[in-house]
């Protein structure tokens, strides 16, 4: 709406569906492709669990280092605590 009223305003002709119309027959014909393709392939929790915890990982590292820096001293003190224990076991698991 925004754009909008600016290019009227300005006077410069612009319309949304035709900007985006392309770009969504693009998604819809690939997503039907996809579905005729994914039918035999089933999501596994393996993979779902991979995509979570990437995601979860990046909103903390963003989150972190928005905090103040004293704050985010402490959380990468605690994060390299766990780091260590998490080899630690990792090392009495092999031998």
């Amino acid at each position: 709406i925004l754009i909008k009223g600016l290019s009227s305003r300005l006077g410069i002709p612009w319309s949304l569906s035709q900007e985006w119309a392309p770009l969504a027959r693009r998604v819809l014909e690939g997503s039907t492709k996809q579905k005729a393709q994914s039918k035999n392939d089933k999501i596994r929790i393996k993979d779902v669990t991979k995509l979570f915890k990437t995601w979860g990982r990046g909103k903390v590292s963003r989150a972190v280092t928005k905090l103040p820096s004293p704050i985010r001293t402490r959380v990468a003190a605690i994060a390299l605590k766990l780091q260590k224990r998490r080899e630690g076991k990792e090392t009495k698991r092999r031998s």
